[in-house]
């Protein structure tokens, strides 16, 4: 259900704007919040659904196999957008997020040639953006290193242990 949340989101923002994912802070941010509250909630109703009480490994483990799903499903998305959809995303997003970086580093006061050398070391974006083998393999690494960070600590929020009773004597029979 998560993945295709994030398939809807994805294409919406691509409709409004195809680049604004790549050059708003704002709107990274906003999907970030959105995502984590949304495992949050599924979180809490997998909870609910083993009988309200889970350990921390039972919590990690759906965690991971939710993030590996989503993961594998925003990669294929990603592919199949850049690759078949809008095959000009890469250089459209590229040239969005080199005229975002020259504004900030103006608004900074930089010089031009201070500004070119800060561009040339960040490379060429355009190459970072295609999806080549490289590229779809290190963004999927990077998903699921991110995705394993957020189900640790969603995992120790979310756990809840089952009370532990004392009670020796036998049940009394009526």
């Amino acid at each position: 259900m998560l993945a295709a949340i994030s398939l809807v989101i994805s294409i919406a923002i691509h409709f409004i704007d195809p680049v604004l994912i790549y050059t708003s802070i704002i709107a990274q941010l906003g999907i970030f919040v959105l995502f984590i509250a949304l495992l949050v909630v599924v979180g809490i109703n997998i909870r609910k659904e083993v009988g309200g009480y889970w350990t921390f490994g039972e919590a990690f483990k759906a965690f991971l196999i939710i993030s590996l799903i989503l993961a594998i499903t925003a990669t294929l998305y990603n592919v199949i957008l850049m690759k078949f959809i809008d095959p000009d995303l890469p250089q459209k997003a590229a040239a969005a997020i080199k005229e975002a970086q020259v504004n900030m580093m103006e608004k900074f006061g930089l010089g031009k040639e201070e500004i070119e050398e800060a561009l040339a070391k960040s490379g060429n974006m355009e190459e970072k953006l295609e999806p080549s083998f490289k590229n779809i393999l290190t963004s999927f690494g990077v998903s699921i290193a991110m995705y394993g960070v957020l189900s640790l600590i969603l995992s120790a929020i979310l756990k809840k242990k089952a009370p532990v009773s004392f009670n020796t004597q036998p049940p009394v029979e009526a």
